[in-house]
């Protein structure tokens, strides 16, 4: 078992749509471990690209984000997340990622497939965990 990916390492992927009026190279995708029913990834975002809509199936995603700030759109409702912030993508949600600024936006992202509904449950920040 590979217990390190060394970020220097990292197989980058371009994913960008020209449908979505970005090229290739403004979106990138790199896999770190792909564990069974998981996958740890990191997604990079030129400035001014959009992903363009997409929908999680089984898939849950968490997201952490690196460096910069992302739009981010989830069933309809629009936020904005930003270095050190985090957010998940449900199973069966509809989203999209669009990095609106100059800076590159780098993110973390772990996938598990997961087949039971999920709900999301905010977290005290002041809370302690035993």
């Amino acid at each position: 078992i590979e217990c390190i990916a060394p970020y220097e390492k990292y197989k980058w992927k371009n994913i960008g749509d020209m449908k979505d009026g970005v090229r290739s190279d403004n979106i990138q995708y790199a896999t770190a471990f792909s564990p069974p029913y998981h996958l740890q990834s990191i997604l990079r975002m030129q400035g001014h690209s959009k992903k363009g809509s997409s929908k999680t199936t089984n898939n849950t995603m968490i997201f952490i984000v690196l460096q910069g700030a992302v739009t981010v759109t989830l069933n309809g409702q629009l936020f904005t997340a930003k270095k050190g912030d985090s957010f998940f993508f449900p199973a069966q949600s509809t989203y999209d990622l669009s990095n609106e600024w100059d800076e590159t936006v780098e993110m973390s992202l772990l996938q598990f497939h997961y087949q039971q509904e999920m709900c999301c449950v905010p977290v005290d920040p002041d809370s302690t965990l035993a």
